[in-house]
């Protein structure tokens, strides 16, 4: 399984989180900042660099602005959903 580790300490915005992530997962520069086009790559496979299994491991989430934080949450959310069906994702979420 590969592992992702992610700081937020630093993101301010969902950009941060989209740039920090796809750059991470290797995912092509088309690749678009919205949550349809994160389910493509994360259910649907070999659009990124790394693809499922991945442990993802972010951090700093007190310190994150409030939209960056908002979107990790739907992350959190887009995540479980691929998990319920059968992808194997897991994602550690940590405040410091």
């Amino acid at each position: 399984m590969g592992e992702i580790h992610l700081d937020g300490r630093f993101w301010q915005s969902a950009d941060d989180f989209y740039v920090a992530y796809l750059r991470a997962v290797g995912a092509p520069e088309w690749h678009g900042h919205n949550l349809d086009a994160l389910w493509d790559s994360l259910a649907g496979g070999d659009i990124n660099q790394r693809n499922p299994p991945l442990r993802i491991h972010i951090t700093g989430l007190d310190e994150m602005g409030l939209d960056a934080r908002q979107m990790t949450e739907r992350f959190a959310t887009l995540v479980k959903q691929a998990t319920d069906e059968g992808h194997q994702i897991e994602l550690e979420l940590n405040a410091t």
